[in-house]
């Protein structure tokens, strides 16, 4: 196996007119990772006085990403909006597989935070965007 590169990965949020827009200057994101929950059935039955569990819920988990911050910029404007909306509103992300192919990671998202950085006096400025997914994500190729 040779790996594959993250370039070329993007970004999707809803604006408050409930279309998708491309986040600029994404320099990298997470794809939130499904966790599952285990309740424990253990009883004074249970064998060899081992603790049984069964599956609880699925925790959908949080998207997290790095931006290239410019204030007042239209990426800036989105995640604010979307932010101050306190809304779960569609997301996308996505990533590059091999020989170039697509695929699509759907969901709902809350977005939580949003914090520029310190403001470097000799670098670049970043921001970092936080949320909670609801619900499912979806993934499949595009076409």
């Amino acid at each position: 196996m040779t790996g594959v590169l993250g370039y070329g990965t993007a970004l999707y949020l809803t604006n408050a007119a409930a279309a998708l827009q491309k986040v600029l200057g994404l320099t990298n994101v997470n794809r939130p990772n499904l966790t599952v929950e285990t309740v424990d059935t253990t009883t004074h039955d249970s064998p060899d006085a081992v603790r049984e569990f069964i599956a609880g819920l699925a925790d959908p988990g949080e998207l997290s990403a790095t931006i290239h911050y410019e204030p007042g910029s239209a990426t800036d404007d989105l995640i604010l909006e979307h932010l101050a909306s306190r809304e779960k509103r569609p997301f996308n992300i996505v990533t590059i597989g091999a020989a170039g192919a697509t695929e699509n990671n759907e969901g709902v998202i809350i977005l939580t935070s949003y914090e520029p950085d310190d403001a470097p006096i000799d670098g670049v400025r970043t921001a970092t965007v936080t949320g909670k997914v609801s619900g499912a994500i979806t993934q499949e190729a595009t076409a």
